[in-house]
Order: structure tokens, then sequence, then C-alpha cells
């Protein structure tokens, strides 16, 4: 997949077939709506193209941007994208100029005009662009303008329509099995090992910190969750803890994760931790060695949901 930040950067002149949308955390409804855009590439020869926006159009709109947390960052989207095999990735700054385009302009000076697009592949809600002309929805426009389009219905998985809005209501109540059931895959969180207060490594439990690359990113609700930790292409196991370590009298929020037989210095180095189920709510406790009980009663529960589902 070639990753472009500019319309003029577009190599070729050959007709595509195209999706487009915000495609935020590239859920089980999104893939649907790419793997479709994939067939029609190798049914009709055309170069597959998914544009996407940055920064996230909500946040430009002020459409609750002081709230907004979004499933995926931008690496994090294209490195997911990477995995599903489109030839381009198109993504356009989004600005408040931009928004004011309407659809037609779009289509016309855009899509056909500098993107040579012949199919649109869309999905069951999609729009883009303010709509003119008296068309209500982007795929009657499209089609009035002579372009082949093919809308893909909604995506059922365990009887909820898959949806961003639900993904992030799963995740922010814990329930990480749901989100990545409608996900497709496990929630990622990304960042940086930082130092920390090393109260983990007196108990027995190193920990590494985690310093976020993505403020917008959406977090669980606080509390121990069992993830597997990518690092360097290998994969490790383990507990990570959100929340404000209320043993300590701490305030401020933090993502800790302890690896299962791993001793290697992680300062300074990227993790991508895949988030697989909620253990249970942070808590307070007497005393650090009952912290430290805890915090081996936690693993043992994260060994055991390993064994249980190798």
């Amino acid at each position: 997949m070639q990753v472009l930040y500019s319309i003029d950067q577009l190599p070729f002149n050959q007709a595509t077939v195209a999706t487009i949308g915000t495609f935020d955390g590239v859920h089980q409804g999104h893939r649907e709506v790419i793997r479709q855009l994939k067939e029609e590439g190798k049914q009709f020869g055309l170069q597959t193209l998914l544009i996407t926006f940055d920064p996230h159009p909500r946040i430009i709109l002020k459409k609750d941007a002081d709230e907004l947390r979004l499933l995926s960052n931008p690496q994090e989207k294209i490195d997911i994208l990477q995995e599903l095999g489109i030839d381009f990735l198109l993504i356009l700054p989004f600005t408040y100029e931009f928004s004011q385009t309407t659809a037609r302009d779009f289509i016309q000076n855009y899509l056909i005009d500098k993107l040579h697009v012949q199919r649109m592949v869309i999905g069951y809600d999609h729009h883009f662009g303010r709509m003119d002309g008296g068309f209500t929805e982007v795929g009657q426009l499209l089609l009035s303008i002579g372009m082949a389009v093919t809308r893909i219905a909604e995506k059922d998985v365990a009887q909820l329509t898959v949806s961003s809005t639900k993904i992030r209501s799963a995740i922010e109540n814990g329930d990480l099995e749901m989100a990545n059931k409608l996900l497709g895959y496990p929630y990622r969180i990304c960042g940086t090992v930082i130092h920390g207060q090393e109260v983990g490594r007196t108990l027995g439990y190193p920990t590494a910190n985690i310093l976020l690359h993505f403020a917008m990113k959406l977090l669980p609700k606080n509390g121990v969750y069992v993830v597997a930790v990518n690092h360097n292409q290998l994969i490790y196991r383990g507990i990570m803890n959100i929340g404000t370590r209320p043993t300590f009298g701490l305030t401020e929020k933090s993502i800790e994760v302890h690896l299962f037989n791993f001793d290697q210095d992680l300062y300074g180095e990227y993790l991508q931790l895949q988030v697989l189920h909620r253990v249970r709510d942070e808590k307070a406790f007497l005393d650090t060695h009952e912290l430290k009980l805890q915090i081996q009663k936690d693993a043992e529960y994260a060994q055991g949901y390993f064994d249980a589902t190798d």
C-alpha cells in the first residue's frame, strides 16, 4: 500500500475504484467496504483507493471535539489498512474551508478530474460534502453524474449493527470482548516506554510505563486488563493497569504494563498493546503487601486466560 498525503502525489493516471470516510478503528463494517473495494478492483481491473482525513472532521467542525476520543491514531489506522491490501491510501488534510466544498464539486473536481475514480463503494450511512441540487444522499448524486456505485449494507456482529459509537461505548465500559468482536481484531494502545516511579519493581512486578502517542486515544475504563504486547515483531503476554494508583495517593492517570517472563530494558521503546480482557476494577489497597498479593492473583488469572484461549 502506498500512503499519500496530497492528491498531487498520485503517481498514475490509471482508473480507480474508491471509497471515502474517516474509518476510525477500521472495524468490521469498514472491512466489508474494503472487501468489496478489492473485489471490484480485481473484477474491473482498477486500482483500489481509500480516501480518509486528518484530523478527524469532528475536530475541525467542533462537534463535541473536547469530548471526542478515537479508536485509532493516524499511524494505527495506516498500519491496519496496510494489513488489508489496498493499493493507495490518500490522507487529505481536513480544514474548515475544505468542509465547505459541496458534494457535487468534490465528486467532479477531486474524484473524477484528479483521482480518476470510475466506481465508488460506500457504506450504508455514507455522506461527504454539503449536499446541493435537491439530492438528499451521496449515492443518488453519484449515480446522477454517471458513476457506478456499490452500497454496502449494515453489518451485524453478535446481533449488533457495527458502528464506531457502539465500539467506543464497549471500550469505555471495559467490555473488550464485545469491542474486539465488532472491531475484528484486539483493540490497540500504542506508546513509548518512559520512566515511572518504579514501584512495581520493588514489589517484584516491574512495569513499563506507557506514554501515549495520541492524546485523543480512547482508553478503557480504569482497571486491570489481560494484554498481548507487540515489541519488535515479537508478542509477549502480560497485564496492564490503567488508572491513578490510589494505593499511593496519586491522581494522574497512567498506563502500566507488566510482561511475563521478560527482563529486558524497554525505556524509550515503542510498544503496541492488544487489550484482550478486563480482570477487575482499580482499587486502593491497605498497604503494598496487599497490593503485591493482588498483582500475583491478577497475573495468575491472566496466565489462566491465555492457557484457556491457546
